[in-house]
């Protein structure tokens, strides 16, 4: 079953500053395939971490819909900062 990835508006704009933006934008590809969300870390409730080399996106999950919405797109050292 392949998931809908959405990027939220401030993802979107984060992706936009990262000279890696494909790289990143393949690993979310990835993900809409195979979500595998059991295997990732859980941060809340439904806000769950992908690591892709040193970025980290934020996504939450809405199994009902096969969606995953992504949140927030950094480098390891600041995307929790803002939580």
């Amino acid at each position: 079953m392949i998931w809908n990835v959405v990027l939220h508006k401030k993802a979107n704009k984060d992706l936009e500053k990262f000279t890696d933006s494909e790289r990143i934008r393949e690993s979310l590809r990835h993900l809409s395939q195979f979500p595998d969300v059991k295997n990732m870390l859980r941060i809340e409730d439904n806000l769950y971490r992908l690591r892709i080399g040193e970025y980290r996106a934020l996504f939450k999950v809405y199994d009902t819909e096969h969606l995953i919405v992504i949140i927030h797109i950094d480098v390891r050292g600041k995307i929790y900062k803002n939580l």
